[in-house]
């Protein structure tokens, strides 16, 4: 079954960081790169960056860990949403991803995660470069 999710490109990545500034103000009204729901990793020895996101796991390890049933996978766009109303912070979900794409908000109680932007990813369409990808893929 063939269904679209991010696809990154590291090569094209420059490290701007627009997306961050971009997802931040979206989805924070604010710009704050640490509430952003997508991460650039730069790694400076090589002279390379490259962003960080949920890539929507066909077995999603943070639901597995959720005691809670806090996580589920939205039907149409496969977007990993957390329910902040059952979610009690533990944790678990941010060490169980093995992409590091959760994460827990700095001196806030809530959990963040990319939502695809309703399937309309804000960050797709800032990147200068096409470094992220929103596109039909298959499942594994």
């Amino acid at each position: 079954m063939a269904y679209k999710r991010m696809v990154v490109h590291p090569d094209k990545c420059i490290g701007c960081r627009l997306c961050e500034l971009v997802c931040s103000m979206e989805k924070e009204k604010k710009f704050n790169p640490k509430r952003a729901r997508i991460k650039i990793l730069s790694e400076i020895e090589v002279g390379a960056s490259y962003p960080k996101v949920c890539v929507q796991c066909a077995k999603c390890p943070c639901i597995e860990v959720c005691e809670n049933d806090a996580i589920s996978v939205e039907e149409e766009t496969r977007a990993i949403l957390i329910d902040d109303g059952r979610c009690t912070y533990c944790g678990d979900c941010v060490a169980a991803c093995p992409f590091g794409a959760i994460k827990l908000v700095p001196g806030e109680k809530y959990v963040i995660n990319c939502d695809l932007c309703g399937g309309n990813p804000i960050c797709v369409k800032i990147c200068p470069t096409q470094a992220i990808e929103y596109k039909y893929t298959r499942s594994s």
